[in-house]
């Protein structure tokens, strides 16, 4: 092969590249325990319920009694499909004048992988944030919708809601103490546990909700309540963890994470909407099973593997563009959603 001649489109390179990618920030991931590949485009989730149960006791000599697995429901879901595509400019960086080389330092060769990996991050990232949406519409509204790129709803899948409502008093009432708080919250930590569900580990505020929650925690901007969280000195320890999220320390007298999600999406329709709606408290379990699955790609170039998101490119028979394309088909999917609370604080 000439040493002017570099294929930035192959598709094992191009799979490379998608790997070593940084994802854009994605908060509600950390709760997201497993991820499944499928090599179908269904799949079968089992949505767990019910609580714990004993067992009986028998001789030795008899045989063994039979337990019915309740509690489960399984359904099969078609994974929805992905597939956006765009022009791209990085053929223009690969001709090069008389005398480089691709391996000149910021050369053609450079400046066209540089422009193939920022295409394919802008792809990769607007495949992020769709996730993103995935998971925190499971969480607060317990399903997953489906739209079209005119934003419109083809398709709803149902998860399901245990464990919601409102406190007596929204946490932005003047009047509102520092127990009250407390004992709603331990209350929806024993309703969440006594269904035999991994107790909760973190409690994930909306924007308003946090401002409300550390007034609440500290009304008089001294340290009458902080410690309830397990900090340093008696400081609240609010610090960014990363772009959109606020941690605000370990609420012992629950024994949950508290944080601050304020990050934002631009919707299909061009609006800016948060990831958690406004006045939510959700109450989630870093132990409890909550997946993201993946079917298989339906490309003929990809034979239908199971991956979860393929690149491939082309140039339009007039020559007039070269064009990428990601594909991806993701289902978000909280199996055990006992395990999960969302409540109307505000």
């Amino acid at each position: 092969m000439a040493d002017n001649v570099i294929n930035l489109y192959e598709t094992r390179r191009m799979l490379n590249t998608l790997e070593q990618m940084t994802p854009s920030p994605q908060f509600l991931k950390r709760f997201q325990k497993n991820v499944i590949q499928s090599d179908t485009d269904t799949i079968d989730i089992d949505i767990e319920k019910g609580g714990q149960r004993v067992v009986p006791y028998t001789a030795p000599v008899k045989e063994g009694v039979i337990m019915e697995k309740d509690g489960f429901k399984t359904n099969s879901y078609k994974i929805p499909y992905i597939k956006v595509k765009m022009a791209s400019e990085a053929d223009k960086w690969l001709n090069r004048s008389s005398g480089t080389t691709v391996y000149t330092a910021g050369g053609p060769a450079a400046r066209a992988a540089k422009a193939l990996v920022d295409d394919f991050a802008y792809l990769n990232r607007n495949l992020d944030v769709e996730e993103e949406r995935q998971r925190a519409e499971a969480f607060t509204a317990g399903k997953v919708t489906i739209r079209n790129e005119k934003g419109v709803a083809v398709r709803v899948i149902e998860f399901g809601q245990s464990h919601t409502g409102a406190p007596t008093k929204a946490w932005n009432d003047p009047t509102i103490g520092f127990n009250d708080v407390l004992e709603f919250c331990r209350k929806k930590v024993k309703e969440i546990t006594k269904t035999g569900a991994p107790a909760p580990t973190d409690i994930v505020l909306a924007d308003n909700v946090g401002d409300a929650a550390i007034r609440v925690f500290n009304p008089d901007n001294k340290t009458a309540y902080l410690s309830s969280i397990m900090v340093d000195r008696g400081q609240l320890d609010i610090h960014t963890v990363e772009p959109g999220v606020v941690y605000l320390g370990w609420f012992k007298e629950i024994g949950c994470n508290v944080w601050i999600y304020n990050g934002e999406y631009t919707d299909l329709d061009g609006t800016l909407k948060p990831f958690i709606p406004a006045g939510k408290m959700l109450m989630l379990s870093s132990n409890a099973r909550y997946d993201m699955n993946y079917a298989a790609i339906q490309n003929f170039n990809a034979g239908f593997a199971a991956v979860p998101r393929f690149p491939s490119t082309w140039i339009e028979p007039d020559g007039r563009a070269r064009f990428l394309q990601l594909e991806s088909a993701p289902l978000f999917a909280p199996h055990q959603i006992d395990s999960i609370g969302v409540f109307d604080v505000l």
